[in-house]
């Protein structure tokens, strides 16, 4: 196979998944349009965080230091998502809150879910 036939197979790979793109001040985030809207609203977030954050080429690095980037990306979609002063807005003892944050904020509800169990427990931790 010749290289520039590689290329086009690579090329037609990427596109199945969600990735991002730095070459000098050239910077790039492609997104899978095939998946869900508030997927795709998450992997933003998270390849946004890969742009900001974090620096090198993951195929070229240790594994340990790729897996900290990965969590560091998802623990910034996390945050980026549903911001802590957007959140003061709703009541988070109300029954639908899930829902009502899945809607507003236009994520998955098991985004929701983890953001709000790692806000009551810091809660816990703070009153202890």
């Amino acid at each position: 196979m010749n290289k520039s036939r590689k290329k086009i197979d690579l090329l037609k790979e990427m596109e199945k998944y969600s990735h991002s793109i730095e070459i000098g001040r050239f910077k790039l985030i492609a997104i899978n349009s095939e998946l869900e809207r508030e997927v795709q609203r998450e992997q933003f977030y998270h390849e946004l965080a890969h742009i900001l954050r974090h620096a090198g080429r993951q195929i070229m690095m240790p594994k340990a230091f790729r897996e900290l980037q990965e969590w560091d990306a998802n623990n910034f979609t996390r945050y980026a998502a549903l911001p802590l002063h957007m959140l003061r807005e709703f009541n988070l003892n109300d029954d639908n809150i899930i829902d009502q944050l899945s809607e507003e904020f236009k994520v998955t509800k098991g985004l929701c879910e983890y953001r709000l169990e790692r806000i009551y427990a810091n809660l816990i931790n703070i009153r202890k």
